[in-house]
């Protein structure tokens, strides 16, 4: 139930927040989720295109419902997703403004593996300079 509530408090709660911080649990919890998640979404769109008969071919794999509604749930996990980021980057006294290298064309695959290790690192004392844990 952790994980669930965890996510759900994410998600509603702290939609739009990027002020404040964020354990490091907390935020594992909560991309574990949405893996799970998009796991889920990726299964049902395979089986999707089972069922109209293109084995994993052509127009059903992206008509078929499946991909409509995984494409909506990455485009509203967005937000959350970089909160989440941001306030995890807080919690070890960096920028949240770091998260814009992933729109760095050719680069973001380097960064988001930069990010990705600094967002594991525990939390620093003077991260509470950014505000309380939400």
């Amino acid at each position: 139930m952790l994980l669930i509530d965890n996510y759900i408090r994410t998600v509603t709660q702290n939609y739009f927040c990027f002020d404040g911080r964020m354990q490091r649990v907390e935020y594992w919890l909560f991309v574990l989720a949405n893996l799970i998640i998009l796991f889920v979404l990726a299964i049902i769109m395979a089986l999707l295109s089972l069922i109209f008969g293109m084995n994993g071919q052509g127009p059903a794999v992206f008509f078929g419902g499946g991909a409509i509604v995984y494409g909506i749930f990455v485009l509203a996990m967005l937000l959350p997703s970089l909160g989440a980021q941001v306030r995890r980057l807080h919690d070890v006294d960096l920028s949240g403004w770091l998260v814009l290298l992933y729109f760095i064309p050719y680069l973001n695959v380097i960064f988001a593996s930069i990010l990705l290790a600094l967002l594991a690192l525990q939390a620093h004392p003077n991260g509470a300079k950014y505000g309380p844990y939400r």
